[in-house]
């Protein structure tokens, strides 16, 4: 989990410098299957309120809910302007910008369960 953790950074933080918008949004889609993962397994846990720790929180489990379907809508965006045709440039970075930071405040969310 440690060294997913470690390639997420990776790619958040530019160490794999995409050549193309395509490979930018490749990039976001595959830390974001890394951090779903995280919330995945913390959402499996037994409910706080049945079991000791580790457990689940409603809230943060809505949370995590919240923030995949608004980085999945965002990142589905980014997809469909790097591959329609016609899109200019500046709407394609626009729609990564926003994959992107939609991206990172799921990830802010998935790095607090690795501290419970």
């Amino acid at each position: 989990m440690k060294l997913l953790a470690i390639a997420l950074l990776a790619l958040l933080a530019g160490c794999a410098t995409p050549q193309s918008p395509s490979e930018s949004v490749f990039q976001a889609k595959t830390a974001h299957a890394v951090a779903l993962r995280s919330a995945v397994a913390y959402r499996e846990l037994p409910p706080c309120a049945k079991a000791p720790q580790p457990c689940r929180d409603p809230a943060i489990v809505a949370q995590l809910q919240k923030a995949d379907k608004v980085a999945d809508a965002a990142l589905d965006s980014a997809e469909n302007a790097v591959r329609t045709p016609g899109f200019g440039q500046a709407v394609i970075s626009s729609a990564i910008t926003a994959a992107q930071a939609a991206l990172a405040a799921f990830v802010s969310i998935t790095d607090t369960l690795r501290s419970r």
